[in-house]
């Protein structure tokens, strides 16, 4: 059998320049094997993180229905319905930092004196904190105490290996490799040689796209140079705008006749991805007002809000305010392609499309080097 090439991450090399780096980014990623992957809140992860609550020994098997009934009643475990009551002839009676008196009897006797009996002994036991959403968690779970679950076929498959098939990570591929095509662009036509082993450290690069379609709406490149809140994102939204008769940074480009409108990429920049790309497509459906949809008797979902079931491909980690900022927009997916260990919002700091509290949720991947 052939082995496969050994793909390695491309170096910096002061021989090599940062064009060659980037164009070795490129042919890496469109080589590499690797299929890119989730990254899920901490909930999903394998570790089991525990509690540690009293149990009782029931003395007679027939007296644990009448205990599960009464402690139900009495001192249900309303945080955690993730556990049965009961394991073997163990009944869970609550979690020990709720105990404010001398012992775990006294308690029982107090809150359920109809149990004062019925129990042999007590014990602390560590059980899962969180509730079971993975059939790999719940096989680790289920040896510590027994759990309620029901499976997730969408969650089990975002959460593994294989989420995307082979076309669509190529697609996935061939946008975050066209960032990297862009970054080389800006590079040369502004006549930079940054000489650095983080070729990326002063430019940032975003593309919104409309699956729908498989189109790109929109191109930011970073600016914050010039505009301290500029950042990549932010300009890739606010080009979004554009092409929904918005925008506020830059004078919006008169709209073209037909479907699709280009003033979400620079003029120059789109001639260039035209010229070396000539079979992608750039433009977002045309944009319906409320009052065109009214009139048309369409649906609001044919009118889209910013970047509604558009999927953003970052170069560099979000910041928390880009990653904000796409909350608000009500992205659909995000892709990126190198960690920020120090600002990253959506893996490195912290995971901030996974905080419940959002009003809107989008998923992330990354994994393309």
């Amino acid at each position: 059998m052939e082995e496969e090439p050994c793909h390695k991450k491309p170096k910096f090399d002061d021989s090599l320049g940062d064009y060659k780096v980037i164009e070795n980014y490129i042919e890496y990623i469109h080589t590499a094997t690797n299929n890119v992957k989730a990254v899920v809140s901490d909930d999903l992860r394998d570790h089991v993180e525990t509690i540690t609550m009293y149990g009782g020994n029931i003395k007679q098997r027939k007296d644990i229905s009448k205990t599960i009934k009464l402690l139900n009643e009495k001192l249900p475990l309303t945080s955690f319905q993730h556990l049965k009551r009961v394991r073997n002839e163990t009944v869970l009676v609550c979690p020990t930092d709720s105990v404010k008196e001398k012992s775990i009897q006294e308690y029982v006797c107090k809150f359920v004196p109809e149990l004062t009996d019925l129990f042999e002994n007590f014990i602390e036991v560590a059980v899962p904190k969180h509730p079971v959403k993975l059939k790999k968690q719940h096989a680790v779970f289920n040896k510590i105490w027994s759990c309620n679950f029901h499976p997730d076929v969408y969650l089990e498959k975002l959460t593994s290996n294989n989420f995307f098939s082979e076309k669509e990570l190529q697609t996935h591929k061939f946008y975050m490799t066209l960032n990297l095509e862009i970054a080389l662009w800006y590079f040369k036509t502004s006549n930079l040689d940054v000489v650095t082993e983080d070729v990326f450290a002063c430019l940032n690069v975003a593309i919104v796209v409309d699956p729908s379609i498989d189109s790109i709406v929109a191109v930011g490149i970073d600016n914050s140079s010039s505009h301290p809140i500029q950042h990549a994102t932010m300009v890739s939204i606010d080009n979004v705008a554009k092409t929904q008769k918005g925008g506020a940074w830059i004078d919006r480009a008169k709209e073209t006749d037909g479907s699709y409108i280009h003033n979400g990429v620079d003029k120059k920049l789109l001639n260039y991805l035209l010229k070396k790309f000539p079979v992608i497509k750039i433009g977002a459906k045309k944009y319906l007002s409320k009052t065109d949809l009214i009139d048309d008797e369409k649906t609001t979902s044919d009118g889209p809000y910013l970047c509604t079931n558009y999927y953003v491909y970052v170069l560099r980690e979000p910041c928390i305010m880009c990653a904000m900022a796409l909350v608000h927009s009500r992205a659909k997916r995000v892709f990126f392609c190198f960690e920020r260990p120090e600002t990253g919002a959506l893996k490195s700091k912290l995971k901030l499309h996974t905080v419940s509290s959002l009003n809107h949720h989008y998923e992330v991947f990354t994994g393309f080097v």
